[in-house]
C-alpha cells in the first residue's frame, strides 16, 4: 500500500529526532606477529611464507627474533610475506636491529600488494624487459604507472627495483629498466600500492618513507629516526581516510612518551587496497663490502574502520589536527609526579617542544603575547632541574632576565601543569630557560634530557 500523510494522524509521523541510522562499529583486529619458534631457512606458517631467499643470504627465527643476514652477492634479494591482507585503516609497527649501515644494502619493511608471483619475464635488453600476467589488469591506460619486481630467477643479469610501464599488449607488459642483460625466467611484481619504510645508506639515524597508489608515488623522504643499532627501533606506519603517518620510538624503557612523528602523505595513500606485510632485504648492483645481520624483535599490525566524530558541525582534517573543544570547568594551577601524565590541547593550540641540552636553554615559544595553557616536564635523569618562564618576545638572558614562574623539577618525576581555561597570560612574549639552581640569576647549566612539552596560543 503505497504511504499517504492525509490518511495518517501526527502520532503516526515519525519525529525527526527517531529517525537515525543504528550503526555497528568493526572491532579493532590486531595480529602480533613474534618469532618464538626456532626455524631455519624459514618462518612460522601461521603468519607468513617465504618467497625468495637470495643467492648468499640467510634467515633463521632464533631467540626469538628473525634473524636475516645479507650476504654479498650482488643483487641477491630476501622476501617474506604475510598469508593475510590488510586494508582501510592500518598501523604497522616493527623493531629493526642493523648490525651496520653501508652502501649497496636496503631493507624494507612494508605493506604491498601482489599482481602475482613465478610471472614469466623475458629480459629482450638491457632497458627492457617483457612480462606475461594471466588474467593482466592493465591496458594502454596504466602505461607510466610502476610497480616492483623482484623474486627473479633465471638466466641473465636481473636488478630487483621499481620500474615504470612502458607499454600493455593482451597479457604482455613491458617495462622500462636499466643494468639488466638478457636472459629469461620468473618474476614476481608486487608494490603497485604500497607503504614503506627503507633503511639504506650509510648512516644508523636515517630512513626513507612513501607511499604509492596505482603506480603513482610522491616520491621518498629522508627522515630521521632513532638509531637502528642496537637496542633498535620501532617504526610505526599508519595509514587512514587518504593519510599516512610514519613515527618510531627507541625500544628502551622509559617515563615520558616516546613516539615521535618522523613523516606523513597526504596523497597516494592505498587505505582502499588489500596489502602484504613484506620484509625484504635487497643488495645493490655493486656487491657491498661486508654481510650485514638484520634483526626483528616483532611485527604488530592493527586493523580498524575508522569512524569520523563531528562536533557542532566541526570534523577533524588530519590526524594531527584537533578538534575543537571547549573546557568547561575551572581548573587552577595543579601539579603531579604521575608518569606520562596527559593533557587535552586546548582548541587551535600550538604544541612547544623542548628536550634540555646541557646549556642554560634560553628559547622564546611565542615572539608575541600570548597564553600558556599546559606544561609536562619529564625529568627521567637523577638531577633536579628548574625551568623558567619570562614574559619575553625573545630568549632571555640567562642571569639578567627576571622569570615571572619557575618550576622546581626533582630527579626521575614528571609534573603536569595546568593553567584553566583562559592559560597563564604572556603579555610580550612566552620565553623559557632551564638551569640547574633555582635563583633568578642561576647561569649554571642544566641537566641534559629533560622533556618539556606544551600548549599555547
Amino acid at each position: 500500500m503505497a504511504y499517504t500523510p492525509a490518511a495518517q494522524s501526527q502520532a503516526d509521523v515519525p519525529d525527526q529526532t527517531d529517525l537515525a541510522l543504528v550503526v555497528a562499529s568493526r572491532p579493532q583486529t590486531q595480529s602480533r606477529i613474534t618469532f618464538a619458534k626456532i626455524l631455519t631457512g624459514t618462518v612460522d606458517p601461521t603468519w607468513g611464507s617465504v618467497i625468495k631467499t637470495g643467492s648468499g643470504q640467510a634467515l633463521n627465527q632464533t631467540g626469538g627474533n628473525l634473524v636475516m643476514t645479507t650476504g654479498t652477492t650482488a643483487n641477491a634479494e630476501t622476501i617474506i610475506r604475510s598469508s593475510g591482507t590488510y586494508s582501510g585503516g592500518v598501523r604497522l609497527k616493527a623493531q629493526t636491529i642493523l648490525s651496520q649501515r653501508i652502501a649497496n644494502q636496503s631493507f624494507f619493511v612494508e605493506l604491498a600488494d601482489v599482481i602475482g608471483d613465478g610471472l614469466a619475464i623475458t629480459i629482450s635488453s638491457a632497458t627492457a624487459v617483457t612480462v606475461t600476467i594471466p588474467s593482466n589488469p592493465f591496458d594502454s591506460t596504466n602505461v607510466g604507472e610502476f610497480m616492483y619486481m623482484g623474486a627473479y630467477t633465471g638466466t641473465g643479469t636481473f636488478v630487483p627495483g621499481r620500474y615504470v610501464i612502458a607499454s600493455v599488449s593482451g597479457n604482455n607488459v613491458t617495462f622500462t629498466v636499466a643494468g639488466f642483460a638478457a636472459g629469461s625466467g620468473t618474476v614476481s611484481l608486487f608494490g603497485w600500492n604500497y607503504y614503506h619504510v627503507i633503511y639504506d645508506g650509510t648512516t644508523a639515524t636515517s630512513a626513507k618513507f612513501d607511499t604509492q597508489r596505482k603506480g603513482y608515488n610522491t616520491g621518498d623522504s629522508t627522515i630521521t629516526i632513532n638509531t637502528t643499532a642496537s637496542p633498535g627501533h620501532v617504526a610505526i606506519v599508519t595509514g587512514n581516510d587518504s593519510q599516512s603517518l610514519v613515527s618510531d620510538q627507541l625500544i628502551a624503557t622509559a617515563t615520558g612518551a616516546r613516539n615521535t612523528i618522523r613523516g606523513s602523505r597526504d596523497v597516494n595513500v592505498p587505505d582502499d587496497y588489500p596489502l602484504y606485510i613484506q620484509v625484504r632485504m635487497v643488495n645493490g648492483a655493486a656487491a657491498p663490502a661486508t654481510t650485514t645481520t638484520w634483526t626483528m624483535g616483532f611485527l604488530n599490525i592493527s586493523n580498524y574502520a575508522a569512524q569520523d566524530v563531528v562536533i557542532q558541525d566541526l570534523r577533524q582534517t588530519t590526524n594531527n589536527t584537533p578538534l575543537p573543544v571547549e573546557i568547561q570547568r575551572s581548573v587552577s594551577l595543579t601539579t603531579s609526579t604521575t608518569v606520562n601524565a596527559t593533557t587535552t590541547p586546548v582548541a587551535g593550540g600550538t604544541l612547544y617542544s623542548l628536550n634540555t641540552a646541557a646549556t642554560t636553554n634560553a628559547a622564546f615559544i611565542k615572539a608575541s603575547a600570548g597564553s600558556l595553557y599546559e606544561l609536562t616536564i619529564s625529568n627521567v635523569t637523577a638531577t633536579p632541574i628548574y625551568v623558567k618562564l619570562f614574559n619575553l618576545a625573545v630568549a632571555p638572558t640567562v642571569g639578567t632576565s627576571v622569570p615571572i614562574i619557575t618550576f622546581q623539577i626533582a630527579a626521575n618525576t614528571t609534573s603536569t601543569y595546568e593553567f584553566g581555561p583562559i592559560g597563564k597570560r604572556f603579555s610580550t612574549g612566552i620565553a623559557i630557560a632551564a638551569t640547574g639552581a633555582a635563583a633568578a640569576t642561576d647561569t649554571s647549566v642544566a641537566v641534559a634530557g629533560v622533556q618539556i612539552t606544551g600548549t599555547y596560543l
